[in-house]
């Protein structure tokens, strides 16, 4: 190793206690700020910690939080969404999420899908990403002790349930690795946005010229078709799909 990495190594080693530190007492002094009411500095620190390349739930819920008592609804959703990608099983996650989406103006029926697209999303949607991992790695353990069971094994009965068990479980694993994979790629790649703006027109191209189709107001989520300079193609849960001003969303 040469000396230039040992030393960046040993900064780094000395650096990171410290840098740990100091996000635990802007948590701190963010939720001190929250319950004085003091809302805008509550955010104001949080956005700051997740500045440093930070990542939490819990952050992206307290911000949340910060946001929806600041009457800022879409702001409020997006982080209440950004949470719910890394912890989709908190209660009180899910309950508030429901209570700012209460608060969208636009009222959007989804369109129809067919029961074999809502069975393979429903799957999808069982567990998170790191979940995912996690039994993948379980289930390609198991499989990797039923074939040496099979390879060591002098009973017959063993053999057999090695030899099959073995294949059902490395199958199940390549399944699960295609559901894992395609998570990782929805977290890393996000094409859900929010709108963030009291309210934006929704055009039929990608100019100020092109006919209004229709408004969307702030909450509202919708999906990343194709983006182009200024505007981003966007479709909502009704299929409509037209472009609007990249500034008036964020990505999930």
């Amino acid at each position: 190793m040469s000396l230039n990495k040992i030393i960046a190594f040993f900064i780094l080693f000395i650096c990171l206690p410290i840098l740990a530190n100091n996000s635990f007492l802007q948590v701190d002094s963010a939720k001190i700020a929250y319950k004085k009411g003091n809302f805008k500095k509550a955010i104001s620190i949080y956005e700051s910690i997740l500045s440093n390349n930070v990542e939490s739930a819990g952050i992206y819920y307290n911000l949340g939080n910060a946001y929806f008592k600041n009457n800022d609804i879409g702001m409020a959703i997006l982080y209440y969404e950004k949470a719910k990608k890394l912890n989709a099983e908190d209660e009180d996650l899910v309950t508030n999420l429901k209570i700012a989406n209460q608060r969208i103006e636009d009222k959007i029926d989804p369109a129809p899908e067919l029961f074999l697209k809502q069975w393979k999303k429903s799957i999808f949607d069982l567990m998170n990403e790191k979940q995912w991992s996690v039994f993948l790695i379980a289930l390609f353990a198991f499989a990797l002790f039923l074939i040496s069971l099979y390879l060591i094994s002098s009973n017959k009965k063993l053999k057999q349930l090695g030899f099959f068990g073995g294949a059902l479980f490395l199958i199940l694993s390549v399944c699960i690795y295609f559901i894992a994979s395609k998570k990782h790629d929805e977290a890393i790649n996000s094409n859900e946005a929010i709108i963030v703006t009291p309210s934006s027109n929704v055009n039929s191209s990608p100019s100020e010229k092109g006919t209004k189709l229709f408004i969307l107001h702030e909450g509202t989520k919708v999906k990343i078709m194709e983006e182009n300079d200024n505007y981003t193609e966007i479709k909502i849960a009704n299929d409509n799909v037209g472009w609007i001003k990249s500034a008036a969303l964020r990505k999930i």
